[in-house]
């Protein structure tokens, strides 16, 4: 009889339980998967997190960031982390949360926070698709210092949201009603005052419609010396070609001197078309070892790997962050009204989410590229 009794009082209490609280329960659980020994006490990271902090370590690991090429991929791996250790979850708070609880400093730096790691990946990608061009048009020619220019990605995203202070504006209510019920209440909304559409206009065209076809113009550009590179036979019958060229115009200039000089002009014209001669020797051997010393710092094959994942990292994050970026100009210029808020707010948190899933789809993208060679 007692065991009828807690049966029913466990089903009475599984009932009373919220769908939308189950439903979270049950949503954390698939992503935790089976582990019976698993403490849901701790904190368990997400799996972004432990992808870019994977690549990191990699990187690391391997001294990989001695190639100016790693170097550039770890400060985006370290702007991910940002974005999802410090950007994401206040940026969650805001999109779920309508009056304002974290003070006025965060109102006024919180939109900063959460531009520069986008800012940051961009003009990365612009170095990194910059020193790829560079490395591949001559490959002795020295690599852009890798230091210097992700500290400068840092500076100059600083540099480019410093106006975000101007726009924001951050109400009081405790401090206007005098009132214990707002006290600590407060609203972090844009100042009306003054028009944003035309530095969000600029924001877009210097964060991402410049750097983007800048990248595209380098990767093309990466592509034709590759496949420049990647002929070597051309490259050695045009360089023959050259020496002839240039030993018959020394021929005619020679067939205009006296007899005497004439003779000795076609012998020496014979000995150096000669294949055993000793001036035809030392230039097939100039031109062989400046081919052979660019060929042997060149892999070709490696280096159309490098470029085809690059590629794909940088397309794959230009698709992701473009829905934001266009909703952003777009919401400045359309009015927010109480029947298309909720519509608003939906579109919103699909693009947010959206823009942050190159955090998830950066490692694994990286480490088949990583295994493949």
């Amino acid at each position: 009889m007692g065991k009828t009794n807690s049966t029913s009082t466990s089903t009475s209490q599984e009932v009373n339980v919220p769908p939308h609280i189950l439903a979270i329960v049950h949503q954390l659980l698939l992503e935790i998967g089976g582990d019976k020994n698993l403490d849901l006490r701790e904190p368990h990271p997400k799996k972004s997190l432990e992808g870019i902090a994977s690549y990191i370590i990699f990187a690391y690991g391997y001294r990989l960031y001695k190639d100016p090429t790693y170097s550039f991929i770890i400060n985006n791996a370290v702007s991910d982390f940002i974005k999802c250790v410090v950007v994401l979850p206040i940026t969650l708070y805001v999109l779920l949360v309508q009056n304002w609880m974290l003070g006025e400093l965060l109102c006024t730096f919180l939109p900063m926070l959460q531009d520069i790691p986008l800012h940051v990946t961009m003009l990365t990608y612009v170095c990194l698709a910059w020193d790829r061009r560079r490395f591949l048009r001559n490959p002795n020619k020295p690599r852009l210092p890798a230091f210097v220019c992700t500290v400068g990605t840092w500076l100059t995203s600083l540099c480019l949201v410093l106006p975000y202070p101007i726009y924001i504006t951050h109400i009081d209510l405790g401090t206007i009603f005098k009132s214990a019920d707002f006290e600590g209440v407060s609203i972090c909304i844009v100042n009306l005052a003054d028009d944003m559409k035309e530095y969000m206009r600029g924001i877009f065209l210097v964060t991402y419609a410049g750097p983007l076809a800048a990248i595209s113009y380098f990767f093309v550009c990466a592509s034709r010396e590759l496949a420049y590179h990647n002929a070597p036979a051309v490259v050695f019958y045009e360089s023959r070609a050259s020496i002839n060229r240039a030993q018959d115009s020394r021929t005619r200039r020679d067939s205009h001197s006296t007899v005497t000089a004439d003779t000795r002009s076609n012998r020496g014209d014979y000995e150096r078309n000669s294949q055993y001669s000793p001036e035809s020797f030392r230039e097939q051997e100039s031109c062989r070892t400046r081919y052979e010393v660019q060929e042997s710092e060149l892999d070709v094959t490696r280096e159309k790997r490098t470029q085809k994942y690059l590629g794909s990292i940088i397309t794959m994050y230009a698709i992701c962050v473009l829905p934001l970026m266009v909703m952003r100009l777009a919401r400045l210029a359309l009015v927010e009204t109480y029947e298309n808020s909720r519509h608003f707010d939906y579109t919103y948190v699909l693009f947010v989410w959206l823009a942050f899933l190159p955090t998830c789809l950066t490692p694994p993208m990286f480490a088949c590229w990583q295994m493949s060679r």
